[in-house]
């Protein structure tokens, strides 16, 4: 009979199994949907805003169209007077219509710059927008081409950066 204490009776360690890639556990199921949920919803909100904010590229396009036209013989004066129907055309699609539709003069003016940090609408540039509406014929046309330039660039921001969730009651461009 064998001496049980022998050490002819001992063996190697036996090894569990291993674990199997597939199926994973519970747990990387529920990260895994999780990680598709939050992709998915991303992908959503990306494409709701890609949308909310297709006025702004096709105001975009039609500015660098109409900046095209001032290279024409006396081509400033449509090019300016184009601009601001842009301008008005991309505010009505951005903010509720009963707050911008009536706005003109000065009071377009300030909601322009109070619409964009750092608008400078009020200041020389943007003068020339109620000169070109109101006063084709005192237009400057001599020297005036950095000031068109300037314009041409503060719309190009204002198209691309304005806020248009923001509340529309400041005093400068109420209706009345």
């Amino acid at each position: 009979m064998a001496d049980s204490a022998s050490l002819q009776n001992l063996h190697d360690i036996i090894e569990p199994a291993t674990v199997g890639f597939w199926p994973p556990a519970q747990g990387v199921w529920l990260v895994l949907a999780l990680v598709l949920l939050w992709v998915g919803v991303g992908l959503v909100l990306l494409w709701f805003r890609r949308r909310q904010n297709a006025y702004r590229r096709a105001g975009v396009q039609e500015l660098l169209k109409i900046r095209l036209r001032l290279d024409t013989p006396d081509g400033k004066i449509p090019a300016v007077q184009q601009l601001a129907v842009l301008l008005k055309r991309v505010a009505l699609t951005g903010f509720p219509r009963e707050k911008v539709a009536a706005l003109s003069g000065d009071s377009w003016l300030a909601f322009l710059d109070a619409t964009m940090d750092g608008g400078k609408f009020t200041s020389a540039p943007g003068n020339l927008l109620t000169a070109i509406t109101y006063r084709p014929s005192d237009f400057p046309q001599d020297g005036s081409d950095r000031q068109v330039d300037e314009l041409f660039n503060l719309a190009d921001r204002w198209i691309r950066q304005h806020r248009s969730a923001m509340p529309i009651e400041h005093p400068a461009f109420k209706v009345e």
